[in-house]
């Protein structure tokens, strides 16, 4: 599991609590810069995120015969990008971009010339509750690089896209504030998976799975793996 851009662990707690349930082995990743200090983030970028992603893959499919992987957000988009030259066997995209709002773009790139940090506004929920339940694992700031570095490679994800062969589960939101839904359509459009979902929420804003959808997302997400690690082939070395 692969949280978001700012996120940390906590994001996808719950959404690996319930996979546990149904006797899956879950490795939710915290990635590079993050969990530590925002400052820690400056140098790092889509490269570091990917290396520890591709990294983490590795060492789950050391332990599994089957693996999938489950994003949000930034984190989407880099099973995407996993997908594209590893072999798995189903991934999980929620609100992940692959462009962005323009002016979100044009806001990154002026930015980064006048301060290396942004405020950070808190998590886009819609569920008042939800939002006083949960608090943000870590930093208030964003680093304007580390942004950009994940935009600039935006271009390349979407020529990936065609690449991947493994069923894929999309989800996204109407009322997304951070990524438009036709990010997740374009992703459907794009994507080289024979079999793919496209699930459109309209109660929750960006973090689907701490907002008013999350029951939906969780039994949707569950589905598709049990679904697709049965049939499945094994790909662990065995003795």
């Amino acid at each position: 599991l692969i949280h978001g851009f700012n996120g940390s662990q906590h994001d996808l707690a719950e959404t690996e609590m319930i996979l546990q349930r149904h006797g899956m082995i879950t490795h939710n990743m915290v990635l590079p810069g993050h969990g530590t200090h925002v400052r820690d983030m400056l140098a790092i970028g889509w490269k570091d995120w990917a290396a520890a992603v591709r990294a983490e893959l590795h060492a789950l499919k050391q332990r599994c015969d089957v693996t999938f992987i489950v994003g949000h957000s930034l984190g989407g988009s880099l099973a995407l990008h996993m997908a594209a030259y590893e072999k798995v066997d189903g991934i999980v995209a929620i609100c992940a971009p692959i462009r962005m709002y323009p002016i979100t773009r044009f806001l990154v790139w002026a930015g980064k010339f006048f301060t290396p940090f942004a405020p950070s506004f808190g998590e886009d929920i819609h569920d008042r509750a939800a939002r006083h339940r949960h608090t943000r694992g870590v930093y208030y700031w964003m680093p304007m690089r580390s942004v950009e570095s994940m935009l600039l490679y935006l271009p390349t994800l979407r020529a990936e896209l065609p690449r991947i062969t493994a069923p894929a589960l999309i989800m996204t939101s109407v009322f997304d504030h951070v990524v438009p839904a036709r990010d997740g359509r374009e992703i459907y459009r794009l994507i080289g998976s024979k079999e793919k979902h496209l699930v459109t929420f309209y109660r929750s804003y960006h973090v689907i799975m701490k907002d008013h959808d999350r029951e939906e997302m969780f039994a949707k997400t569950t589905a598709f793996i049990l679904h697709h690690a049965q049939q499945a082939s094994a790909h662990r070395q065995t003795s």
